[in-house]
């Protein structure tokens, strides 16, 4: 059962990085290693490639998305249900104490 997820702009980012850092064989006989300059370069380009925006890496809530609407949901729901059982026992209890009949 294997479910198939749109790669999210961390993944294409952690991509990217891979695939600037990791040397192609032929390239890595024949030149030196590269310096942080044009490793630099090489993300940037392979990054642009990938459709990343330059500024890196993503931002913090894009990676780790919030629960708080959730909570925020939870919690007004469970304010609803405490008012209306809150009107309801006073109802109730009223007719008990005060009905005329």
């Amino acid at each position: 059962m294997s479910e198939e997820r749109r790669p999210t702009a961390w993944d294409k980012y952690v991509e990217a990085k891979r695939h600037a850092l990791s040397p192609d064989e032929k390239e890595a006989a024949d030149h030196e290693p590269l310096s942080i300059e044009q490793l630099e370069l090489a993300i940037a380009e392979a990054a642009a490639a990938s459709g990343l925006p330059e500024t890196g890496m993503p931002p913090r809530a894009v990676v780790h998305p919030s629960a708080r609407k959730s909570y925020s949901k939870w919690f007004y729901r469970l304010l609803l249900a405490l008012f209306s059982g809150l009107v309801g026992f006073l109802l109730w209890w009223g007719y008990e104490h005060y009905s005329t009949v």
